[in-house]
Order: structure tokens, then C-alpha cells, then sequence
């Protein structure tokens, strides 16, 4: 089981540790002191505390996090699951905590992210979450320009998808 807790510099620091294999290195944070240096948001102590929350297990493990961005009328969902974790199931477990503080905090927004289109793992996941396909766009990223799957939370589960 997965519950939500306070995302500390301690566990901001471990995610930074965390290296994902093959194409999925795109996921792979800097060295805390390069993140530091260019204030990368889970550095900064408050951003940190009003944006983010940390995924942890029975044994306070960290497991993964996930971050609210707010505008006037979106929610943007930033999110990432412990390497070691991945493919075994915890990414519904996420998303059904995402899904859960989502509605219990914005009742009048709409909640999005966005996805690498390669990642078909993960769009897996979020379709069954609940989410549908919006459109796909390219993207300039720290790393280069890649391709993106814009995805949307039907709130009332109608999982249609418009493309």
C-alpha cells in the first residue's frame, strides 16, 4: 500500500539518486548541487512544500512523488515512480493518490500531463487511470526536443478518447 507524505530535502535528494535504464535515462535528474544551482523547483525548500508530495510505502520508502502545477484552470501533474518499481504494478497505486488529492483539493480545475510518446508503459497506466489522449506535440527539454502525449483526467470516468 502507498500513501502520501511531506516530500523533505531528504527524500528530494534520493529521487535525484534515481537512474532509469535504457530510453527511460531521459528520466534521470542531475546531481543535487547542478539542481541546486539552477533552483530547480524541488530544490527550493517552499515550492517544495506547496507543490510536491512524497509516495511512500509501509516501511516509509520512498516510492515515487508527484507535484501539482496551478494555473487559472488547469492542474498540471508532474509524477515519478522509484525505478525499482516500475512495471510492477505501483503506477496504479500512484495515480489513484494523484487522483485522489486531485479531487479533494481542485473541485472546479481540470487535470493534465504530459508523457514522452515513446513511454507506452506509462500511457498504459494512464488510460486506465482514468485519463484520455488530447494531442501530441514536440517539445524543447533540457536534454534536447522530444515528442509529448498531452493526456487529461475525465473526471466523470467517461475515458473517451478524442484522437
Amino acid at each position: 500500500m502507498l500513501y502520501q507524505a511531506e516530500l523533505t530535502e531528504k527524500y528530494a535528494k534520493e529521487i535525484s539518486t534515481w537512474k532509469y535504464d535504457n530510453e527511460y535515462s531521459v528520466y534521470n535528474y542531475p546531481a543535487w548541487d547542478i539542481m541546486s544551482a539552477q533552483k530547480w523547483a524541488i530544490t527550493v525548500p517552499e515550492k517544495r512544500k506547496n507543490e510536491f508530495m512524497a509516495v511512500i510505502d509501509n516501511e516509509i520508502q520512498l516510492c515515487g512523488y508527484f507535484r501539482f502545477s496551478v494555473n487559472d484552470r488547469i492542474v498540471m501533474v508532474g509524477l515519478g515512480l522509484n525505478p525499482q518499481l516500475c512495471g510492477m504494478g505501483y503506477g496504479k497505486q500512484l495515480m489513484d493518490l494523484i487522483i485522489q488529492e486531485f479531487q479533494k483539493r481542485f473541485t472546479e480545475k481540470i487535470l493534465e500531463l504530459e508523457v514522452r510518446t515513446f513511454n507506452k508503459r506509462a500511457i498504459q497506466c494512464y488510460l486506465s487511470a482514468g485519463f484520455f489522449k488530447v494531442h501530441t506535440y514536440t517539445k524543447k527539454t533540457p536534454i534536447g526536443t522530444d515528442a509529448f502525449l498531452l493526456m487529461q483526467y475525465d473526471r466523470h470516468n467517461q475515458n473517451l478518447d478524442l484522437h
